[in-house]
């Protein structure tokens, strides 16, 4: 071991753990670094901690923004009435509105047996002070429908 002894509190690449008593030279300190790596490098600590500062906050709002919507709509049922001349459906479904005092307006289908949209209507909603609707529609159709849905509720 020729040239500067290093000290056991001299900052070195990992390889340095393995020998806390052993004094290296200047030499020999290059070429373990080279070998096995540099002291320690900038920490992933503080790019995660900054990550997790920014995108915490985000994952928290974008979760209740989205999960809370201003229209909520959900099917509940539809029938065929086969006693009647025309071809329809009956649909029942229950719109949820966080502002009961906003006018909604829906849009329903109605499918037959190869999914071709075979009829259509707009149900609208006036201001209310309820927030909860239940509502039975009859979408008239060009053929016999087999499935109905509420295709979008949008605020007018």
């Amino acid at each position: 071991m020729s040239g500067q002894s290093s000290t056991p509190n001299e900052k070195a690449g990992p390889w340095r753990e393995r020998f806390p008593n052993r004094k290296f030279s200047a030499a020999e300190i290059s070429y373990l670094n080279k070998r096995y790596g540099g002291g320690k490098r900038l920490s992933w600590k503080i790019p995660a901690l900054i990550a997790l500062v920014v995108g915490l906050p985000w994952l928290i709002w974008s979760a209740t923004n989205h999960s809370l919507p201003e229209i909520r709509y959900t099917l509940i049922s539809f029938a065929t009435d086969k006693t009647s001349t025309t071809p329809s459906i009956e649909i029942t479904y229950e719109v949820a509105r966080r502002n009961p005092e906003i006018p909604v307006t829906c849009t329903l289908v109605a499918r037959d047996i190869d999914k071709n949209i075979v009829g259509e209507i707009v149900d609208q909603f006036p201001a209310s002070n309820k927030s909860v609707i239940t509502h039975v529609t009859r979408i008239p159709a060009r053929s016999t429908p087999v499935n109905a849905a509420v295709i979008r509720c949008a605020s007018n």
